[in-house]
């Protein structure tokens, strides 16, 4: 019973951390998806924000959806709603 909230606060804080990395990568100078972002921010390249806004945002839901189906495999009483 107490495994689907942990599932969920882990698979959320990694969904933030994969979305904070912009933050970090900006003040440290670390090359990656984070400098690229704000690199092509400064210079307009709009396909690359795009592209690098959608991975962003497909591991967030990627993150949700491992974290929803670890709970219901977790939890029986989520398997069947009444």
């Amino acid at each position: 019973n107490a495994v689907a909230p942990i599932v969920n606060v882990i698979a959320l804080n990694l969904a933030y951390l994969v979305s904070g990395v912009v933050v970090v990568e900006a003040i440290f100078r670390i090359p990656g998806l984070g400098t690229l972002m704000v690199e092509s921010v400064i210079y307009r390249d709009i396909p690359t924000v795009q592209a690098i806004g959608m991975l962003f945002c497909v591991t967030y839901v990627g993150f949700n959806l491992i974290a929803d189906v670890m709970a219901i495999i977790a939890n029986p009483r989520l398997r069947h709603p009444r």
